[in-house]
């Protein structure tokens, strides 16, 4: 039987969600139910929902979605999902979160990234590189630049 909302959003409130549990539990209208609960007031739930959505593959539009929210914590939590997102999925993310000036989110970007860049990420690297404040960011730009 597929998960309600309430139910989805019961899952998600706990302290630490088994994931993969539910959504290998979610029903068709996963996708819907995790848009909403990552637009909750509750931060916490609605970057638990963004994490969850990392994990559908019908629901990865709200990864992207949160990657350009005003809500640090809901970029983060785009961010902690990359490494769930297939490649095409992952660089067109990272696009928009790669400069967003915050260096957590920089990190977990960029620690997230596979071989294939795009034109766009590897000029953000290139600016990382040689103009963090950042002496972590630089070295882990200049190492992703160079690693591929």
């Amino acid at each position: 039987m597929p998960i309600s909302l309430d139910e989805l959003r019961r899952l998600l409130s706990s302290d630490e969600p088994d994931y993969r549990a539910i959504t290998a539990a979610a029903g068709p209208e996963a996708a819907e139910h995790l848009r909403v609960l990552a637009r909750d007031d509750n931060v916490m739930l609605a970057s638990k929902a963004v994490y969850a959505a990392s994990l559908l593959a019908d629901a990865q539009h709200v990864v992207d979605e949160a990657a350009a929210s005003d809500e640090p914590l809901l970029r983060i939590a785009s961010a902690s999902a990359l490494t769930n997102l297939p490649e095409d999925a992952r660089n067109r993310v990272a696009e928009r979160l790669i400069d967003a000036g915050d260096v957590a989110v920089e990190k977990l970007v960029i620690r997230s990234l596979g071989p294939s860049l795009t034109p766009k990420l590897e000029q953000s690297l290139g600016r990382l590189a040689d103009n963090s404040n950042s002496q972590t960011i630089r070295d882990l730009s200049r190492a992703k630049l160079t690693d591929r």
